[in-house]
């Protein structure tokens, strides 16, 4: 691929139609395309993180205290079949128009939940959200491969990150704020007016981007609609099994059956060939996500019910320790774009995901210790403070290098299909180790284990998951890294 100035007017090479192409693209209009993808990507992560903080607000207003994770399923659920449907989409008319319709179809989801009247109202807004959210995801990861040379787009992958961490630290705070102040609705309708500027930003220069891009047809392995629709019915299965387990019936293990067969069958239908025998390569690179995603997610969606019910702090302490992880991920990300690294992008997957695994191992070691007396200074809580640092810089360096060796293994044909099998592997690895966490925290608890060694065994398990990412690894082969020239 050849260099790209910072001249008005110079080329930018782009990938049409399975060849590089040249596109005359001002460097205003790239600059544009960024800053308005940023702000999209503020504007999506805000609410994400936001909702978390009046959730409490909103099932109680709405009485749907008996629906209270529903809202969480329901954005899951729309996003994994925005996903499987995006990723076809974007492969036959490039990343513009999937763009757009999510952008327009989060900020519907957002005005229906400010207004909603009902539980169910808002569950229906949430899906529409995931919809909304699942293409916006899937288009940004495309545009960063489709309109920025190979050498930059680890940096733009930071950018991003970035981006999406930033509000992980104000994000339930301000929330909590707005909601106090004014309303919980209110933190709905002020992400709107992130998005327009979005809008306004970007329009011109990405359509100017794709207006020359020919559109394709259908190709021999393109997903099928209706493997979208069994994924996520089936997701919804597994996600309803889990959800429900504190009220144990064996109505739910039918279910649960149901959501793994029919999974199955999609990811057969969706993944790269070769995908349930681990070949070496993008077959690989989804087990590494999937197990990736599922260690830290299901690690990090325990530690506030860890710290506050078995430590005792309060919720404060908890929300600070969430944004220590989020500072172990952002210096991971940073540092994996520095062209200095003089390491495989496989090696650095590697690495990454033995740190994940070491400091998820630490936590366990700190769950099931024994909880200091009252009034008493916690002196192991520092090793939980040097495990989530270490746990986050190990995702930060696994989880965008991941998306990068995605870019560099995919065919440009691919991008957009292989972008989303490896965001389905990261929710499907979410929902599926975080519903195992669930399970064995129900079954322990009521078998009465005591609330430390309940912890420290799903810590463990969540440890392995994380190995086991590290392992897979090795499968992937040597991929190299554009962003310093290596390998």
């Amino acid at each position: 691929m050849s260099k790209t100035g910072d001249t008005a007017g110079e080329p930018v090479d782009i990938l049409s139609g399975g060849q590089l192409s040249v596109l005359m693209l001002p460097t205003w209009a790239r600059r544009s395309v960024m800053v308005a993808l940023c702000i999209g990507v503020v504007g999506a992560a805000f609410e994400m993180y936001a909702i978390q903080a009046v959730l409490p607000d909103i099932s109680k207003e709405l009485n749907g205290q008996n629906l209270y994770l529903w809202p969480v399923i329901m954005f899951q659920i729309g996003h994994v079949f925005s996903v499987i449907v995006s990723g076809r989409l974007i492969d036959r008319f490039g990343a513009f128009k999937p763009l757009a319709v999510g952008v327009g179809l989060f900020a519907v989801g957002l005005t229906l939940a400010a207004s909603s009247p009902t539980m169910i109202t808002f569950l229906a807004a949430r899906a529409v959200q995931g919809l909304g959210a699942g293409a916006m995801n899937i288009a940004v990861m495309v545009v960063i491969a489709e309109v920025y040379p190979e050498q930059q787009r680890s940096i733009m992958m930071t950018i991003f990150s970035f981006c999406y961490l930033g509000p992980a630290f104000v994000g339930p705070g301000v929330a909590a704020m707005i909601a106090a102040a004014l309303d919980w609705r209110f933190v709905f309708w002020l992400i709107i007016p992130f998005l327009a500027v979005a809008a306004i930003i970007g329009v011109r220069p990405m359509e100017q981007l794709y207006r020359h891009r020919p559109h394709r047809g259908s190709s021999p392995g393109e997903v099928p609609v209706w493997v979208a629709i069994a994924g996520t019915a089936g997701m919804a299965c597994l996600l309803a099994a889990t959800q429900s387990v504190e009220h144990f019936n064996w109505s739910t293990v039918p279910l649960g059956l149901i959501g793994v067969a029919t999974v199955g069958v999609a990811m057969h239908k969706m993944m790269p060939s070769g995908f349930w025998r681990v070949r070496r390569g993008m077959p690989s690179l989804m087990w590494v996500r999937l197990a990736l995603a599922g260690a830290f997610t299901a690690s990090i969606s325990l530690l506030t019910q860890l710290l506050r019910s078995d430590r005792g702090y309060g919720s404060q302490e908890a929300a600070w320790a969430l944004a220590v992880g989020a500072i172990g991920w952002a210096s991971g990300t940073v540092l994996q774009s520095r062209p200095w690294l003089k390491l495989r992008r496989d090696q650095i997957i590697i690495i990454g995901s033995t740190f994940e695994a070491i400091a998820i191992a630490v936590m366990a070691c700190f769950a099931a210790s024994k909880a200091p007396a009252p009034n008493t200074f916690d002196r192991l809580v520092f090793l939980a403070i040097f495990a989530l640092l270490l746990a986050g810089f190990g995702m930060g360096l696994s989880s965008a290098s991941t998306s990068l060796a995605l870019m560099t293994l995919s065919p440009p044909e691919a991008i957009g299909r292989n972008t989303s099998n490896l965001q389905v592997a990261d929710g499907l690895g979410s929902a599926f180790v975080a519903g195992i966490a669930n399970v064995m925290l129900s079954v322990l608890l009521n078998h009465n284990v005591t609330t430390a060694h309940t912890f420290g065994w799903i810590y463990g398990v969540n440890a392995v998951f994380a190995l086991a990412s590290a392992l897979l690894a090795f499968r992937l082969g040597r991929v190299r890294n554009e962003s310093s020239g290596w390998g």
